[in-house]
């Protein structure tokens, strides 16, 4: 094995997490050979330096942290980050997030007058931000009143 395959993994994992598909895509942009790239991540795992599953639980709290729903987290990690959905699902169940909680922080955060607007285009506007954050509808339909009737997009 190629001790500057290893290096290179070491010195990116040394400034932040990665998951195995983004360490994968790395080392191939630098023309590392296939064997090179499997032999220097299945050491890094063995030595715990490197975890889908770390990362998918650093990577969920963050990005909840920053106002994003279950829908966009789960599809970011999916596809931009090439996690496995049942690492996804497993990571999520052990976290135990209220994703309601989390999207009425959001809407309050983002729209600090929500529960004085009384017109369908803001009411609208709200909806169409929160499901583009990832948020179920039931997670923040009860917050902004909106009735099924007004909603185009109920989900």
């Amino acid at each position: 094995m190629s001790s500057l395959a290893l290096s290179y993994i070491v010195n990116l994992l040394s400034r932040r997490e990665y998951s195995e598909f983004e360490l994968r895509c790395k080392m191939q942009e630098k023309a590392f050979c296939e064997d090179e790239i499997n032999q220097a991540l299945s050491q890094v795992q063995q030595k715990h330096w490197q975890s889908d599953k770390r990362f998918t639980e650093n990577y969920i709290h963050a990005r909840a942290q920053r106002g994003y729903g279950f829908n966009r987290i789960r599809q970011e990690l999916k596809q931009l980050k090439g996690i496995r959905s049942q690492v996804i699902d497993e990571i999520m169940t052990e976290l135990e997030i209220d994703w309601s909680v989390l999207a009425h922080t959001t809407l309050r955060k983002k729209f600090p007058d929500y529960a004085k607007c009384d017109d369908l285009k803001t009411k609208q506007k709200i909806w169409r931000y929160m499901l583009s954050h990832g948020f179920f509808a039931d997670d923040f339909k009860q917050y902004i009143g909106m009735s099924k009737e007004e909603s185009e997009w109920d989900v």
